[in-house]
Order: structure tokens, then C-alpha cells, then sequence
């Protein structure tokens, strides 16, 4: 007289069971080992200040998004390599590239199909000038940031790329955007790999699964 009730008490336990793991619910049969990690979402900023815009080109590389990467340089940016390496024939690399260069090399370290599992930098800015220019003129303001960059890009396996020394920005207001209260944004229009040891790095040179290059070089790979 019970089997049938009792059967159908089991299904219905089974699919209750069932209806709850697709929900994201607690299952029974595999049980959490804790409370999920949760990811906090990149905190680009308006670029009202020299020090927004660098914290959003770090984003950028950490995140391995190139239109917020991008968006920091000025349409006419100009990337300076250090003189060693121009004048250096093996590394082949030009004494001045452009936004689209970089717009190149940067989408082609950011795919998703590229050999880059992550990237992480560092970037301690030890001075910054403001030049008022004229007088009364706001949009005639610029920057010059001088920073040490410690950027390491992580290949997939164990070899990890790393570059530190210190650049030189030059940062000027922004002509084409404004921010969300019609605020003046800065960008970057000039970039410029000074090639000299940085204090950052430390004991990483006598990793063998660290390869030392310069800025240029380390940009430069993703040219193709």
C-alpha cells in the first residue's frame, strides 16, 4: 500500500535537489568548502588628475584592457624608446612610435589567444611638475610625472617578463572629452623609457624564470 507514495516522496526529494543545485543553492552531494572569493570589478577613474590617469593606465595592464589603456593616451601620442636599445641593431626597434603602434601591440598582448596568462604593475611616482603655461588658461596646463615602472607580464608556464626603470610622462588637458560634470581630464601625449636601473626588481634578476629586458624591448615584442 506505501511503495507508491514512498516513490514519490524519493523523486520529488531528487528533484528539489536537482532544482536547487541549478540555482546556485547549497547541494548536499557537494557541499561548499566556503563562502565564494568574489572579484572586485577594475575602479577606472574620470582622468582629473595626473595621478587618475596613471592609476588607470595600471588598471589597464592588470586588467589587459586596451580601449581603457588607450583612452590615457592623447590622439598625437609620441612613445620615446630609451637610446640603447634604438641604437641597439639586433632589437630593431624605431627611435619613436605612435598611438596606433601602441594601439597594436598592446591589443596584440591583451588577446585573449596571446601567450600572456597575466600582468601585473607597479608604478611610484617619485615627481611631478605642473607648468601653468599662460596665464588664465587652463587648457594651456601640463605635467611632467616621472615614475618608476616595475611591469612584469607572466608568460603561460614559468617564464615571466620584467621590466623596470624609470619613464617620463608628459601630461597635458584633455581637448576632446570632459568629465561627467564637465570636468578638465588629462592624457598622457608623450612617453619617454629613460633606460636607466630602476630601484625596483629586487632579488627577481636571479630568478631564472625572470627575463630582465628594458621597457622598449618588453613593448616592442607584441609589435608584429
Amino acid at each position: 500500500m506505501m511503495r507508491f507514495p514512498i516513490r514519490r516522496l524519493a523523486v520529488s526529494v531528487l528533484l528539489a535537489v536537482f532544482v536547487l543545485s541549478l540555482g546556485g543553492c547549497w547541494n548536499p552531494f557537494n557541499p561548499d568548502d566556503g563562502d565564494p572569493v568574489e572579484i572586485d570589478p577594475p575602479d577606472f577613474r574620470d582622468r582629473l588628475t595626473p595621478e587618475d590617469v596613471l592609476h588607470n593606465l595600471r588598471t589597464a595592464y592588470i586588467w589587459m584592457d586596451a580601449g581603457e589603456y588607450l583612452d590615457c593616451l592623447s590622439e598625437d601620442f609620441e612613445f620615446y624608446p630609451n637610446e640603447d636599445d634604438v641604437n641597439d641593431p639586433e632589437l630593431e626597434i624605431p627611435p619613436i612610435w605612435w598611438k596606433p603602434d601602441e594601439q597594436e601591440m598592446h591589443q596584440n598582448m591583451f588577446a585573449h589567444d596571446s601567450d600572456v596568462a597575466s600582468i601585473t604593475l607597479t608604478l611610484t611616482i617619485t615627481s611631478i611638475v605642473h607648468d601653468e603655461g599662460v596665464p588664465g588658461d587652463p587648457l594651456d596646463d601640463t605635467w611632467i610625472c616621472i615614475v618608476d615602472v616595475d611591469l612584469r607580464v607572466n608568460l603561460y608556464g614559468d617564464l615571466t617578463y620584467l621590466a623596470t626603470a624609470p619613464s617620463e610622462f608628459h601630461m597635458r588637458v584633455d581637448i576632446d572629452q570632459w568629465g561627467p560634470n564637465d570636468e578638465l581630464l588629462r592624457e598622457i601625449n608623450f612617453w619617454y623609457d629613460l633606460g636607466e636601473t630602476s630601484r625596483s626588481g629586487g632579488d627577481a634578476r636571479h630568478d631564472p624564470n625572470v627575463e630582465r629586458v628594458s621597457l622598449s624591448e618588453l613593448k616592442s615584442l607584441y609589435m608584429q
